[in-house]
């Protein structure tokens, strides 16, 4: 059986942004007080939507990517989803760090995310279509 290497490091890769974020949301709150919710302030409410959109798409992401890799995705089909997922998670970080961040980070960020979900389950259903 072959170890989901690759989904494996994108995983743990995923995780330390995950708590990069989840620590910026934690330290505005403390700055401005504001436990419950984003209180009218527009820096948490993009802080926190940067965060929740990482946890939004990155489970079914690393889901699809484990199955192609189990599965015997080729490894080259693997590396080059999960890198484009993780380079357009740091590009959509990026672009909500700041109200007057490049547009196109978040474009391209968005794009990848969607080529990442989207490629991965096409390539995951030619894969389980071929082995039927």
């Amino acid at each position: 059986m072959t170890l989901p290497l690759t989904t494996a490091l994108v995983a743990a890769v995923l995780a330390v942004l995950q708590v990069v974020l989840m620590m910026t949301v934690g330290n505005k709150r403390r700055a401005e007080s504001i436990s419950l919710g984003d209180g009218g302030n527009q820096d948490l409410l993009r802080l926190t939507r940067r965060h929740g959109n990482l946890i939004e798409n990155a489970p079914m992401f690393l889901i699809l990517l484990m199955l192609l890799e189990l599965l015997g995705g080729a490894s080259n089909t693997v590396l080059i989803l999960g890198g484009i997922f993780v380079l357009a998670r740091f590009s959509h970080a990026l672009a909500l760090s700041s109200a007057d961040s490049p547009l196109v980070l978040r474009v391209f960020g968005a794009l990848g995310t969607i080529i990442g979900l989207l490629g991965s389950a096409g390539v995951l259903a030619y894969q389980v279509i071929g082995l039927m």
